[in-house]
C-alpha cells in the first residue's frame, strides 16, 4: 500500500487532518508544522481548512468530537487538532460540495456513497439518485437504444425495494422514481444513447463552407465608332 492508504484505516479525522488529506497531502508530521510554516501548506489547504470550520461552525457539518479552546480573556476557538469529523461526514460535505474524492469514499463497488453505517443525515432520495447513478455509468449496456433518464428509471424500479420506493400495493413508487431520476439525469435534453457497433465505418470528412459564387460580369459591348479614318495619320 501507498503511505496514505494507511490513513484510510481511520474512521474519523481532525480537522487539521482531513483539510491535509483533502489536499492530497500526508498529515504524518506536516499536521504539526502547517500551521508554524506556512512554506510548508499544501496548495489549497487554507481555503479547504476554512470551509471545513466554517461548516462545523454553521453546523452542516457535524463533527464526532467538538473540542473547544479558551484563552485568557474567555474567547473560545475551535481545536483543529482535537476535534473530530467522520470520514463518512466528510464524503457527504464534498459531495454536497460539488466535490469528489476517491479517498473518503469507503463504500463498495455496489454500495453508494454515503450508505455507509456511520454516515448521518444522508437523504435517502439523494442516495437512491447516486446509486442509480453509479450503476448505469458503471455499466455501458445498460444505456445501449435508452436515453439517461429511461436506463435510470429501469435501474430504479429493478430496486424499489431495496430503496424503499414501494407504495402500499407493494408497486414500485412512480412519482418517486420520477423525481429521483430528475436528479441523477445528466442529460435532461433527452435523446438514446448511440448504440455502439463492432463495425468500424467509414466517416465522411468535414464539411467546409465554400464562398457563395458570384455572378458573372457583363460587360457592355464596345460601341461601334463609325466615323473612324481609314487613312494613317502619317
Amino acid at each position: 500500500m501507498d503511505a496514505i492508504d494507511y490513513w484510510k484505516l481511520c474512521s474519523e479525522y481532525s480537522v487539521v487532518q482531513a483539510a491535509l488529506l483533502i489536499c492530497g497531502a500526508l498529515p504524518d508530521t506536516l499536521q504539526y508544522e502547517v500551521h508554524t510554516n506556512p512554506r510548508k501548506r499544501p496548495e489549497g489547504f487554507v481555503a479547504v481548512e476554512t470551509a471545513l470550520c466554517n461548516a462545523i461552525r454553521t453546523g452542516r457539518l457535524e463533527p464526532s468530537a467538538e473540542v473547544y479552546d479558551q484563552d485568557e480573556f474567555g474567547t473560545q476557538s475551535l481545536n483543529l487538532h482535537q476535534t473530530l469529523v467522520h470520514v463518512g461526514d466528510l464524503n457527504r460535505f464534498l459531495i454536497e460540495n460539488g466535490t469528489y474524492s476517491a479517498f473518503f469514499d469507503r463504500s463498495a463497488p455496489h454500495t453508494a456513497i454515503g450508505s455507509q453505517p456511520g454516515t448521518r443525515r444522508f437523504p435517502p432520495k439523494l442516495d437512491a439518485a447516486i446509486r442509480a447513478w453509479t450503476a448505469v455509468t458503471g455499466e455501458p449496456e445498460r444505456l445501449r437504444g435508452k436515453s439517461p433518464k429511461q436506463a435510470l428509471e429501469s435501474w430504479l424500479i429493478e430496486h424499489a425495494a431495496e430503496l424503499g420506493l414501494l407504495n402500499r400495493n407493494g408497486d414500485p413508487n412512480r412519482s418517486g422514481i420520477e423525481e429521483i431520476c430528475k436528479v441523477a439525469n445528466w442529460k435532461p435534453e433527452g435523446g438514446a444513447t448511440p448504440t455502439p457497433s463492432a463495425r468500424v465505418e467509414a466517416t465522411a470528412p468535414p464539411l467546409l463552407m465554400l464562398p457563395v459564387p458570384r455572378p458573372p460580369i457583363r460587360l457592355a459591348p464596345p460601341e461601334i465608332v463609325d466615323d473612324l479614318d481609314d487613312e494613317i495619320p502619317f
